[in-house]
């Protein structure tokens, strides 16, 4: 009888394995994202470009913040810098690599430092800069991740959090989950505030757009398979009711509170 062959059970990827692989650089990774990171010139065949990349990239975000991110083609960004198609190519080799540039454009950069104060101040003023930028360009949301390269504003944004907490009794690994809490609380909490903007992007208004997302929400009540559900929406209203705003500061505290408590716990 043959031998049955052992499983290895899969590992689960890790935190960690994350953050070592920034010392195992992925080589196709790092070429892809190279033109993030280094000065950007057209290459140097055919006569003398008129434009640099930047300006490309310009143009790219502004067709994005008119249009979306489905209106940002080759083609399309072409034609706003009065260039042949073909010609974008000297600037940026496919649109794989002209999205990352337009995202890490996009992104901007993060509130500018000040002399440190108080850890829950300056978390908490991220936290606000960063859901602002995503209302005001909500194609940002649209994006998936997906190992896409990122860039130095990216990483000026970790450096502006790591720097917040970095004083206050946390070692690094400890840092690293803080800032994947912070964040993905700060992009979560914003996804409805990010819908609203994009559907006031696209002309609908206000009313439209509650009634629609109030008419898929309102499918859990009365259906048994959603009671839990279904007495939160039947709840009464909170008095006064919290604007969206409000509702992200409520739960932004929240993380705050939960971050200090275990700043207590292991002080």
């Amino acid at each position: 009888m043959a031998s049955k062959k052992k499983r290895t059970a899969k590992r689960e990827l890790t935190h960690a394995d994350i953050v070592q692989a920034s010392v195992r650089i992925d080589p196709d990774l790092r070429r892809r994202s190279q033109l993030l990171w280094d000065e950007r010139s057209p290459k140097a065949r055919g006569p003398k470009a008129t434009l640099t990349p930047d300006d490309v990239v310009r143009a790219a975000v502004e067709l994005a913040d008119r249009d979306g991110l489905s209106a940002v083609t080759m083609n399309a960004v072409a034609t706003g810098v009065g260039l042949t198609t073909m010609a974008i190519y000297r600037y940026f080799p496919n649109k794989e690599t002209l999205i990352d540039a337009i995202v890490d454009a996009g992104m901007g950069r993060p509130p500018r430092s000040e002399p440190r104060g108080d850890w829950r101040v300056e978390v908490a003023r991220w936290a606000r800069a960063k859901r602002a930028g995503l209302i005001a360009r909500p194609w940002l949301a649209e994006l998936p991740f997906v190992a896409a390269p990122h860039g130095p504003n990216w990483l000026r944004w970790l450096e502006a959090l790591a720097d917040a907490l970095s004083d206050i009794g946390l070692n690094g690994a400890d840092i690293g989950q803080m800032l994947s809490i912070i964040d993905a609380y700060t992009r979560g909490a914003s996804d409805t505030a990010v819908s609203l903007a994009r559907a006031r992007a696209r002309g609908s208004s206000d009313e439209v757009w509650t009634g629609a997302v109030g008419a898929d929400l309102g499918r859990a009540i009365g259906d048994p398979r959603f009671p839990r559900f279904a007495a939160v929406l039947t709840a009464p209203a909170e008095e006064p009711p919290r604007t969206l705003e409000e509702s992200f500061e409520f739960g932004l505290q929240r993380v705050l509170d939960g971050i200090e408590l275990y700043l207590a716990r292991v002080g």
